[in-house]
């Protein structure tokens, strides 16, 4: 059975609207790319919401990295995976990607039954209601940005209350901190530590 992962950047201030206009300079750097490119490429398969969608699927297909460079693997990476989209918008996708309509959580628990290592999911957004409230979120990677800009977008927005244990950190050199949970199933979203 495969997990679900899901890894986003967040500001200090709670926005996780646009990593791409506050992000840099944070974002790049050797060791958070080699831990990315590793989190990409010990995935089976990627999986993402409409707007994420539209925006990777227009990025990356027109990236260019210089041969032999990190980056070109994981761009190779990006274009080649396959992806499942979940929209009740779209009626056709590309880029190696699968469309989920209909019931899209019973989908993805199908998914995550196939044999495998892990699906990973970019971003947090509409679609983490359905997975938070059908349980299907195995762990929350989420990135803290040392960038105080108040929220936009907020982390975990409209989202079921869901207790979580934080089971990993990692401190990159720029300052970001990758905080790793786990829905903690023994505690209830009441209890002390619990999310929302």
């Amino acid at each position: 059975m495969r997990k679900l992962i899901e890894s986003t950047f967040v500001t200090l201030g709670g926005d996780i609207g646009a990593p791409q206009e506050w992000g840099s300079p944070y974002l790049a750097g050797d060791d958070q790319d080699a831990y990315s490119r590793d989190l990409l490429f010990g995935a089976d398969a990627l999986l993402l919401g409409r707007r994420t969608y539209e925006g990777l699927s227009a990025a990356y297909p027109a990236m260019v990295s210089p041969e032999g460079s990190p980056m070109a693997d994981f761009i190779d990476r990006m274009n080649a995976i396959p992806k499942y989209v979940a929209s009740t918008t779209l009626s056709t996708v590309g880029w190696n990607s699968t469309l989920l309509a209909g019931d899209v959580a019973a989908q993805i628990a199908d998914l995550k039954r196939q044999p495998g290592s892990y699906l990973l999911k970019y971003g947090t957004g509409p679609l983490d209601r359905a997975l938070v409230a059908n349980g299907l979120v195995d762990e929350f990677r989420i990135w803290v940005v040392p960038v105080t800009n108040p929220p936009g977008q907020r982390l975990f927005e409209d989202l079921p209350d869901t207790s979580l244990r934080l089971i990993d950190t990692r401190t990159f050199h720029s300052g970001i901190v990758v905080l790793t949970y786990a829905p903690d199933t023994a505690a209830s979203p009441t209890d002390e530590g619990g999310m929302g």
